[in-house]
């Protein structure tokens, strides 16, 4: 299989069991001819698949305790992902098209493309 990069992704994507929408800003103008920037899709419904998580310490207010973390997202090399696009990967979306968990990340810098596929670390931000 080495040698054949089709084979290989093919072989790599059998393991993709997500889904996302990656979302860039934008600047759009209305129907009222007023330009604002809003966040616009893309590239939707792209298979995918995450790994390798790393939680950095919480940190506790008086409100809330924040919880930051990294993940590494796995997809296909055509997809052109920049630093600050806004990833929404849909839990086992590929497996199961009507899974509710959709987590969300932004991009934090530039991918590593591959012939097979690309490597995109992407942060996470929740409240525990």
């Amino acid at each position: 299989m080495f040698g054949n990069p089709a084979a290989e992704r093919a072989a790599i994507e059998m393991t993709y069991e997500d889904t996302c929408t990656i979302y860039r800003m934008a600047e759009v103008t209305g129907s009222n001819k007023i330009t604002k920037m809003e966040r616009v899709p893309v590239a939707e419904n792209v298979i995918c698949s995450l790994s390798s998580m790393q939680i950095r310490p919480s940190e506790q207010t008086a409100a809330q305790n924040d919880v930051e973390y990294t993940v590494k997202l796995f997809l296909g090399p055509e997809i052109n992902v920049l630093p600050g696009d806004q990833i929404d990967v849909k839990r086992f979306g590929r497996v199961n098209p009507a899974s509710g968990t959709v987590l969300k990340y932004e991009s934090t810098g530039q991918p590593m493309v591959y012939a097979t596929h690309q490597e995109i670390m992407v942060k996470g931000r929740d409240i525990a």
